[in-house]
């Protein structure tokens, strides 16, 4: 069985720093990849290394090519195995971000129609308002964690683009800041406030679960 040399292994990795894929979740598992399928046609093939790095380059060209996606936004390009890994995760919980504003907006719609009190809405908008400012802060210490580990993951680079604009969003939509994004206007119930208020209510959950799997895939790399 031919293993590869450390030397054969640094091109393998300068050939993926040529691709931009820095995402270490998936950067080791294409360099593995790449490295067991040469060591097979070295070996079945009796071919040499540069053959066999060269079969494998063709093979690797298509998926790490640029590529950008209307879910993430095209001014975004990074390799297409990374990308589509994105936009996958992406996809997988706008459906329960989705899912929870449709239910929760609507539970919160007709618990304020039977309440009907004025001093409720008022509660309710105070609520949301600390809540907002909360998550602000919250989004940038989950950044700050995140992009401090001086290592990028897929995960990190879902957080950087979709969760650190959430910070600005929370203080749009702050009734404390704009009175005329309270969820109670001219004695009714605004819905698309309230729906606008749970969806970023939601957004938290997504932001905790990039954090968690971005320092996961650290413990995995430190092991």
């Amino acid at each position: 069985m031919n293993y590869l040399r450390e030397d054969q292994l640094l091109n393998i990795e300068t050939y993926l720093n040529q691709k931009d894929l820095t995402q270490i979740d998936l950067r080791n598992e294409v360099l593995d990849h790449i490295a067991n399928s040469i060591e097979t046609k070295m070996d079945s093939k009796n071919r040499s290394f540069e053959e066999a790095f060269s079969k494998e380059v063709i093979t690797w060209n298509k998926e790490l090519s640029n590529y950008s996606s209307w879910w993430l936004g095209i001014a975004w390009i990074g390799p297409k195995i990374m990308m589509k890994k994105c936009v996958e995760i992406l996809k997988r919980f706008y459906f329960k971000m989705l899912l929870f504003t449709l239910l929760s907006t609507l539970i919160l719609y007709l618990l304020l129609q039977f309440v009907g009190d004025v001093l409720a809405f008022s509660n309710i908008d105070k609520l949301f308002g600390l809540l907002f400012f909360a998550s602000s802060m919250i989004l940038c210490y989950f950044g700050y964690q995140i992009n401090t580990t001086k290592y990028k993951t897929s995960f990190s680079f879902l957080f950087n683009r979709h969760c650190f604009p959430f910070i600005l969003f929370y203080l749009v939509i702050n009734p404390f800041v704009l009175e005329t994004h309270s969820i109670f206007i001219e004695d009714k119930i605004n819905i698309i406030v309230l729906a606008c208020n749970t969806l970023a209510v939601s957004n938290m959950a997504f932001s905790y679960f990039l954090l968690k799997s971005h320092m996961q895939v650290k413990k995995i790399k430190m092991a």
